[in-house]
Order: C-alpha cells, then sequence, then structure tokens
C-alpha cells in the first residue's frame, strides 16, 4: 500500500508508477520516456545484500578466532565486530584512508582488543581472510536483477558509486556478475571523498559525461544517498531494505523495498512505447 508521503511497503503496489511518474516530471520538468540522461546505484544493500554476506563473515571470522585462542567467545566478538565496524565508519571520508587490507585488519584488531584478546599478525591475516572469504561466498548472481540491468543498461549508462575501496567493491560486483553493465565505477577512497558529498556524486556524473541534474541516484541511505544526491543536483530514489531509525517526514522521495522494484517501475516508464499497428 502507499501510503500519502510516498512511502512503499510489502510488495511493490500497482500504483507505485504514477508516484513515479509524477516525482519524474516535477524533479525533471519534463514527461518520460526522455528525461534521464544516466543513472549512478550505490552498491552496499542496494545492489548486494552486504549486510547478510558480511554478517556471515564476520560469524566465520569470529568461529576461527575461538579457535586460536580459548578466551574468545564467538558471540561477543561479532558484537565487538560490528560496533567497531561502525565507529570505523562513522566518518567515511577518514575511514576510507589506506588500503582495503589495512582497514580490515584495523577493524578485527579493535574489535579482538574491545574483548582482551591480541592475535599476532599472521593469525589476525587468517582472521580476516576468512571473513571476507566467506562474506563473498554469500554474494551470488541474482538472474532477475542482471537481466533488469541489461534492459537498462540499453536505455541509459549506468554507474556505481560507493564510500567503499575499489579493489573490494571491484571483488562484490565481479562475484554478482554485475560488472558487464556497469559504465563507471566511482568509490570515495580513490578522491578522499566520501557520501554524502556532492563531490563524490559529481564525479559520478562526470564520469558519465551527464549533467548531473539529468542523473537519477539510487541507494539505500537516507543520509549518504538519498540527502547526498539533493545536495549534487541528482534526483534520487530511496532503497528501504533496511528499517531506518528516523523516517524523514513528509517523505517527498519515492521508496521501494529493493532496487529490482525501482528498476522495473523506470523500465516500464522508459522503455519504447511499441509502434502503433496501422488501421486499413
Amino acid at each position: 500500500m502507499l501510503t500519502t508521503s510516498c512511502t512503499l511497503v510489502s510488495d511493490q503496489p500497482t500504483d507505485t508508477l504514477p508516484v513515479l511518474a509524477t516525482y519524474l516530471h516535477t524533479r525533471l520538468g519534463t514527461t518520460p520516456p526522455r528525461p534521464l540522461a544516466a543513472i549512478s546505484l550505490d552498491v552496499d544493500d542496494t545492489l548486494i545484500d552486504t549486510s547478510t554476506s558480511m554478517a556471515h563473515g564476520v560469524r566465520a571470522g569470529a568461529q576461527l578466532a575461538a579457535t586460536l585462542t580459548s578466551r574468545v567467545d564467538p558471540g561477543a566478538l561479532i558484537d565487538a565486530y560490528h560496533a567497531a565496524f561502525a565507529a570505523h565508519w562513522r566518518h567515511p571520508a577518514a575511514a576510507g584512508a589506506g588500503g582495503v587490507q589495512d582497514v580490515r585488519r584495523r577493524v578485527w584488531r579493535t574489535a579482538l582488543r574491545s574483548v582482551g584478546v591480541t592475535l599476532d599478525t599472521s593469525d589476525l591475516d587468517r582472521v580476516v581472510r576468512t571473513c571476507v572469504g566467506a562474506q563473498l561466498a554469500m554474494i551470488a548472481p541474482d538472474p532477475e536483477l542482471r537481466g533488469l540491468l541489461r534492459e537498462l543498461t540499453d536505455l541509459v549508462p549506468v554507474a556505481v558509486s560507493s564510500n567503499g575501496h575499489r579493489a573490494s567493491v571491484q571483488r562484490k560486483l565481479d562475484k554478482a556478475a554485475l560488472t558487464e553493465f556497469v559504465t563507471a565505477i566511482i568509490c570515495g577512497p580513490d578522491s578522499g571523498l566520501a557520501k554524502p558529498d556532492p563531490g563524490l556524486f559529481h564525479a559520478c556524473s562526470r564520469a558519465l559525461n551527464v549533467d548531473p541534474t539529468r542523473c537519477l541516484h539510487i541507494g539505500d541511505s537516507w543520509h549518504a544517498d538519498v540527502q547526498g544526491a539533493l545536495a549534487a543536483g541528482m534526483v534520487p530514489i530511496w532503497i528501504t531494505r533496511q528499517p531506518a531509525a528516523t523516517r524523514p517526514r513528509p517523505l517527498t522521495v519515492p521508496s521501494y523495498p529493493t532496487v529490482t522494484h525501482a528498476i522495473r517501475d523506470l523500465l516500464q516508464l522508459f522503455s519504447p512505447a511499441p509502434p502503433e499497428r496501422s488501421r486499413g
């Protein structure tokens, strides 16, 4: 059901298409199917269910740590890891400094120390590798999403933008078999920027060679993706896969439960209409 604030819940309602059409007409000043020049997509918890795969990886890393020392309680270490991860990425522009492997070591080292454990470099790296391997193992191609992106990229170029490190983003896209649909990959640590900084969104529009005001951005974070895209002049859509702690009121940006729901509507709006049959 669609509420008056444009919040979409459960399966995709039948009336999301006119809501999206009205929203895009208001923002772009033209009527579909011709307004958009390109689309930018967030990666984690938008294109890829990172929360689920990350939880699997952290559990595997904590279980390995418990075999390396009896002083580790896996449940406590899992909680400590998520706390350390959240604290580390609280300021994403600074958090992205350094290589991805250094960041992973730093978060695991902080989590282990918070439960009273210090591992040597070799064992710490084993935990990191186990975590990353288990996380990637949970990522698999989604045939429906691939099909939708194939149709979408026949109409407009698509880029991805992320606050994560390029090596990590690239491995996730490769594992999900989505790389072939992406024209450009924009990662915050490459430039020292991070969403919601408009600079990262502008880097994305430049890579696509389009004006940001003609570019749609789809992402799951109200702060980083929606507010950042708005500040950059882009047209955002909000993916509400994860419950938001505070939902803005009024909600003026259309929201969808998954990116596949959003792309289905976009394809209906922007796919060329079949030619009319001549009347004989």
